[in-house]
């Protein structure tokens, strides 16, 4: 019977969640709340002539609250953002958002990109979409930039690998317990409202928008 081994015995598995962001303006614009929602993707080790499952490959989110999001429901979460209600045209608001390796001895290689919600951003028929007023920078927790003043579709960048927890896994309202150095890292996110030329005509617009995480497992 073939022996089918993976390379280093680790199957690569996948895992990927999305913060959800809403930009809006009445008189000003606002960014209310945002959310998260999982899905996680695993394969099977082969292991000699059996088939061995190895800990579910995960990342998660601590909420302002200390709390773990596992981020798997469709519904999501709400995320506070500080300064929300004074975002108007020439003015950002930063949220930093603490993204850890959920998983007991792999390595998470992890990556992130603003979506757009609803296909193109727009959150109602009828609402002006601010989204061409948008501009993105991130930084990671070092203050190191990742990219600096960027639309949408340039606001991509990578997180970093996040190593293993060498810990206990923790389940969905746990209160986080740091773990090994490097399983955690933290994204710094700012959005700009742009007040350029035409910005009075879109009074009252809103932008559905996403940071979408993805991680690929690695060895450690």
């Amino acid at each position: 019977m073939t022996k089918i081994l993976p390379k280093r015995g680790i199957a690569q598995r996948a895992d990927r969640f999305r913060l959800l962001l809403t930009a809006g303006a009445l008189a000003a614009a606002t960014v209310a709340v945002t959310s998260a929602s999982a899905t996680d993707f695993a394969r099977l080790n082969f292991v000699g002539e059996s088939l061995v499952e190895s800990p579910r490959f995960d990342i998660g989110v601590v909420r302002d609250n200390g709390t773990v999001e596992q981020a798997d429901k469709d519904g999501g979460f709400d995320w506070a953002v500080a300064g929300a209600t004074d975002l108007v045209p020439g003015k950002s608001v930063a949220t930093t958002i603490p993204v850890f390796n959920n998983t007991s001895n792999l390595k998470a290689d992890t990556n992130f990109q603003i979506v757009l919600r609803n296909g193109d951003g727009r959150v109602a028929a009828g609402v002006p979409n601010i989204l061409p007023f948008l501009r993105f920078t991130a930084t990671d927790e070092a203050n190191k930039a990742i990219f600096t003043d960027v639309p949408w579709d340039q606001a991509k960048g990578a997180l970093g690998v996040l190593g293993p927890r060498w810990g206990a896994v923790l389940k969905q309202g746990d209160q986080f317990s740091p773990a090994a150095d490097g399983s955690l890292k933290k994204l710094n996110l700012t959005i700009k409202y742009v007040d350029g030329p035409g910005v009075e005509n879109y009074n009252g617009g809103q932008t559905a928008i996403a940071v979408r995480f993805d991680a690929v497992s690695a060895a450690p």
